[in-house]
């Protein structure tokens, strides 16, 4: 290195000597003149990109300008996405500032500041051959308080790094993962006679509504659920649920009673008992304050006995001995397979019979729904059919998720996170997660959401809890890393917000891996590919950004990119993608013509078929008839391949497929809180007592639609429709081969028929 002063970039002196001394003049008018200074961050770039042609010996006279030379190296795979986008972003800046002669903004200058830095490191990492040990980015610094410095551009500093990083050694961001609330935060705070819904101890700079957010991820201390705890906090977020009303319902008659009682709640991890457990207790002490709770039936208090002795001591006031005399009132959470084993093992000290017929007679573990089933001492809610959507003949509905979403962004004085909104705006505070916040206070956005979970429920049948829910809220407005939006350039944000974070964060949990599997950007249409056609030949988008995008916030987002000629393959490709999630999300029309029929089919027959909408059904049976037929294959209408294809000839039987419908129960509901989220479909051969079941789920259906359309199944679609190939299998026991089958020779396209005549004697004819 000719010098032996360290400055901005000086490990590239001995291989790039222009863009070196650039980068060096760049930082030093970075505060005295950041137009200037962004003007140097463009030549520093094409410093960087001409010597890349060089050494790559790229013999290219046509490619001239800075778009064509960055275009080049991205297309040819010379540079990454990242450092593409760290060129693009000093380009457009630099074009600012060559041609807006009042543009002077400090922001920007920081912003290519860093974007130099990655620039930089790549070129030395790639093209160097010397190992120095490169210092880690460090901001730059600013001037001191002796040093003449207007005041004005001190606070403009202040307000870009915060207080706390005056002295330049690093930015003021905030790595999500890496923060740990140490402070339990009180839920209400008295000041002066008012109620504070948030405690205001932070220093400058930092921000209120990413602490209040924080809240809602599964890491911090409010996800910890426990029966005995029920803070503000959570009672704010509280959201009455039918199972919570049926189990106050039980707890209202039992209350008038001196006998025993035994309430079974059966479900799962974290479906939500313990919160609402807690709840019981915060808020209706007056119904569970006579019941003993256990929360876990087989934690055992003793470590010699294992789940089913621990269950019997547990349940012994409610075994056939004690049963009758017994007045203990007992709220046991309990996982079904649990109970199951229990109620059919032969206990040493104890029978339960009594326990069992009751289980039984509740329907728990058959085809039927049991939500809530009372008699006697005894009163069961299963969390397993209860869900957290609702059905309609119009698609599916979710009161619980849509009514924690408004929760979170409605703006009201009760809302804490408003409320820290309000505060962070006040002190100047703004950060992307504010302008996710705000994105997400929009109707239309907030019930895409809402729409999209339930879809992936249905989808993928997940079971989202509320915390599950709140913690995904958290995911999709924190990014990893937060800073000063005025810090952020244009690709970052598009990178950080909201519509990315929801569609491509498929790491961060499985309902976020379930909607990357929803991601519109994967919609095969003919209206996204006229959207492709129109960002490639119009030479201004702002037309197309305003009629698509129906929201203020995304579209200052997508405004530096008003031109195509501001972006090349992965920028655009990232615009792109934003461009048609924001449309998506925001735009009602543009939504609709994205839907996806085979879902909304689904959803709309899994009403129909909890209802018992006789009329409606006989559509759904015929799809699934052809489905079949088209499955193993059919040579003519009625019949059905009984062997492979791979053979010279097939053999094929009459079919005759008779549907039944006895297994529904007619429904009047307009809306269905409980149901089986599957279609029970039912065939026989003609006698009624001998019938084959097919339960349907959304996947299967989705394949079978495919089916319908001529899709032909390979190996592992067989495995993994197994119950459906097994279906089929017992169906065809159903068909005429004991009295006639038919020879196709596929090659010949000739028919041949073995059939019985009137006297028995098997008849060989040609067709």
């Amino acid at each position: 290195m000719e010098s032996q002063t360290l400055y901005f970039l000086s490990f590239l002196e001995d291989i790039n000597q222009v863009a070196a001394k650039n980068a060096k003049k760049m930082e030093e008018l970075l505060y005295e003149d950041p137009a200037s200074s962004i003007v140097k961050a463009r030549l520093f770039a094409e410093a960087i990109l001409n010597e890349v042609f060089r050494i790559e010996q790229i013999d290219a006279p046509y490619i001239s300008t800075l778009f064509e030379k960055i275009s080049h190296l991205a297309r040819e795979d010379y540079i990454k996405r990242e450092i593409q986008q760290s060129f693009d972003t000093i380009r457009l800046s630099g074009n600012k500032a060559a041609h807006d002669g009042d543009f002077d903004d400090i922001s920007e200058a920081f912003k290519l500041h860093k974007e130099m830095y990655n620039i930089g490191l790549w070129f030395y990492e790639v093209y160097s051959s010397e190992e120095l040990k490169v210092p880690a980015y460090d901001t730059p610094k600013p001037p001191k308080k002796e040093e003449k410095i207007e005041e004005l551009v001190r606070k403009q500093i202040l307000d870009l790094l915060g207080s706390n990083h005056i002295s330049g050694t690093q930015v003021n961001t905030e790595k999500e993962e890496d923060i740990i609330e140490k402070i339990v935060q009180p839920d209400y705070i008295e000041n002066e006679g008012e109620v504070s819904l948030i405690t205001k101890d932070l220093p400058n700079g930092q921000s209120y509504l990413l602490r209040e957010l924080k809240r809602l991820k599964d890491s911090s201390q409010e996800a910890i659920e426990n029966a005995n705890q029920f803070s503000a906090f959570k009672d704010y977020l509280h959201v009455d649920r039918r199972i919570q009303l049926d189990l106050e319902r039980i707890l209202e008659e039992q209350s008038i009673k001196e006998k025993g009682n035994l309430i079974l709640l059966c479900g799962s991890v974290g479906d939500g008992k313990s919160h609402l457990l807690a709840y019981l207790k915060k808020k209706k002490p007056h119904l569970i304050g006579k019941y003993t709770i256990f929360n876990d039936a087989t934690e055992s208090f003793s470590p010699n006995k294992n789940a089913m002795e621990t269950l019997e001591e547990v349940l012994e006031n409610f075994s056939d001995q004690n049963i009758h005399d017994s007045n203990q009132k007992v709220i046991l959470a309990i996982n079904m397979g649990v109970l199951h084993n229990f109620i059919n093992t032969q206990h040493e000290k104890y029978s339960y019979q009594v326990l069992k017929e009751f289980v039984e007679k509740s329907d728990l573990f058959s085809q039927n729904i049991t939500t809530l089933f009372s008699e006697g001492s005894f009163g069961l809610l299963s969390f397993g059919d209860y869900h957290s959507y609702e059905l309609t003949e119009k698609g599916p509905t979710s009161s619980f998720f849509s009514t924690l979403t408004e929760k979170v962004f409605s703006e009201t004085k009760e809302n804490p996170f408003y409320a820290a909104l309000r505060e962070d705006e006040a002190n100047g505070v703004k950060t992307i997660v504010h302008e996710n916040f705000q994105l997400m206070q929009n109707d239309f956005l907030q019930q895409q959401v809402v729409q999209l979970v339930i879809k992936t429920i249905v989808k993928s049948k997940l079971v989202i809890s509320a915390r599950a829910f709140l913690n995904f809220i958290a995911d999709i407005l924190i990014p990893d890393e937060v800073k000063n939006i005025k810090l952020v350039t244009e690709f970052e944000t598009l990178k950080d917000s909201l519509p990315t974070l929801l569609f491509n964060r498929r790491e961060r949990s499985v309902l976020l891996n379930a909607l990357n599997e929803v991601d519109p950007i994967h919609n095969r249409s003919i209206y996204i590919d006229q959207v492709v056609i129109d960002l490639n030949t119009l030479s201004n988008w702002e037309y197309l950004i305003n009629i698509n995008i129906q929201d203020s916030t995304p579209i200052e987002w997508l405004k530096p990119f008003i031109s195509n000629e501001n972006l090349s393959d992965y920028s655009f490709n990232l615009f792109f993608e934003s461009f048609i999630r924001l449309a998506y999300l925001t735009n009602e029309e543009f939504a609709s013509k994205l839907s996806d029929s085979s879902y909304s089919e689904f959803t709309k027959n899994l009403f129909y078929f909890n209802v018992g909408e006789k009329r409606k059904i006989k559509g759904f049976y015929d799809e699934i008839k052809r489905a079949i037929f088209n499955w193993k294959g059919s040579p003519k209408r009625g019949y059905i391949y009984l062997n492979k294809p791979d053979e010279k000839f097939r053999l094929a039987q009459k079919l005759n497929l008779r549907p039944t419908i006895e297994h529904l129960t007619t429904r009047t509901e307009e809306q269905l809180d409980s149901f089986k989220s599957s279609i029970l479909l039912a065939y026989h051969g003609g006698n009624a007592e001998d019938k084959i079941y097919l339960d349907i789920d959304f996947q299967l259906y989705q394949l079978l639609v495919k089916v319908q359309q001529g899709y032909r199944p390979n190996k592992k679609d067989e495995e993994d429709a197994i119950k459906f190939v097994e279906f089929i299998e017992k169906l065809m026991a159903f068909g005429e081969k004991r009295s006639e089958l038919l020879i196709h020779y596929p090659n010949d396209k000739k028919y041949y028929t073995i059939k019985k005549d009137d006297f028995g004697s098997f008849v060989f004819e040609k067709e």
